[in-house]
This record gives structure tokens, sequence and C-alpha cells, in this order.
């Protein structure tokens, strides 16, 4: 009897260790996947902000619009693998094409609970996931510079009306707009196909 205890300890004790290595072990991989997401989405908003403001530099706000609308899906998988996608969306699409999925609503809608709370954006962390086929997601917010509100700002206050012909123009659509800076514009989706190994 005291053999038979002796041994159940020893297996509980065991299978507890396992459990707590293994959550451990999770924890560790999802902190590099938010490493791997943090940078990528740093490398590749580095990139479309410089041509952005390359364009604009050359052909004011008005002849950003088309090469915004022709340059930002190519510039935006520049990063991008055979085992990495590359999505921008939110709830105020411009684009249709970047119209957000019943995952990526979920996530932004929780990102927009949280502004609404009041959190500051900096303190607004990504979000990093495992999907039932095993594909990690990392979400980002994608909070509005100030910039950016000459083309998602208030109609009436900071988009020109050159600018918003130009819009309605390529985007009859467009949803994107009255967006003030620091409000939440929408948010990275990174998709990591290939599970990495630490």
């Amino acid at each position: 009897m005291k053999h038979t205890i002796y041994f159940i300890t020893i297996l509980v004790i065991a299978l507890f260790a396992a459990c707590n290595n293994s959550d451990k072990s999770k924890e560790n991989l999802k902190s590099d996947y938010t490493k791997m997401g943090n940078s990528i989405v740093k490398k590749t908003f580095d990139t479309l902000r410089n041509s952005l403001q390359s364009a604009i530099s050359q052909s004011g706000f008005e002849g950003a619009v088309p090469y915004c609308q022709t340059a930002a899906y190519t510039l935006t998988n520049i990063y991008a693998s055979d085992s990495i996608t590359i999505r921008r969306t939110a709830l105020k699409y411009r684009n249709p094409a970047n119209k957000p999925d019943t995952a990526e609503e979920r996530i932004v809608k929780i990102f927009a609970s949280l502004k609404e709370q009041g959190i500051i954006n900096d303190s607004i962390k990504p979000i990093t996931e495992e999907s039932k086929n095993g594909e990690v997601h990392f979400y980002k917010p994608i909070m509005l510079q100030q910039m950016c509100a000459s083309c998602h700002g208030s109609k009436s206050k900071d988009i020109q009306p050159s600018v918003w012909k130009a819009i309605n123009t390529l985007y009859p659509l467009d949803m994107a707009y009255d967006f003030k800076t620091g409000d939440l514009r929408g948010m990275w989706h990174i998709s990591f196909k290939t599970k990495i190994t630490n």
C-alpha cells in the first residue's frame, strides 16, 4: 500500500512538472512570435511610411492617394513569405480587400473596447494566439498618426476637397475617415503558417 501511494505521489509530481514545463514552453514560444510580429510590423510600417512620405513630397496628398492604392499591397508584402502573411484590416476600411474576417473582427473589437475604457495607446498590447489548425496569429493595433489625418481625418476639417475627390473616385464605398490623431484606425495581422522552434 505504501509503495502504491509513493508511486502515485511520484507520478502526480512528474505530471505536474511536465504540465508546468509545457506551459512555460508555450509562453516562451508565444513571446518569440510576439517579438517576431513586432519586428515585422515595424519594418513594414517604416517601409510604408517612408514610401508614402516620398510620394507626398513629390505629388502632394492628392497624388499620394492613387500611389497608395497601387503600391500599398506590394510594400506591405515585402517581408511576407510562404510561411508568413501580412495584412492590415479595420472595421472602417477604405479598400474592401481589407475587410476583416470573423477572427480579425473579434480582435479589432477587443482593441476598440480597450480604447473605449480609456486605456492609453502604448498600454494596449499586441495579441498573439494559436488557431485550431496550428497557425499562430499576431495582432497589433494601428493608431492614427497626425500625418494620416490628411486622408483619414475629418472631411470638413482635415481632408482637402481635391484629396477627397481622389479618394472618392478610387474608393466610392470608403468608410475610413473622420478619425482623429490617436484613434484606433485598425490593426496589423501577421499569420505564421510554419511553427518556429526554440
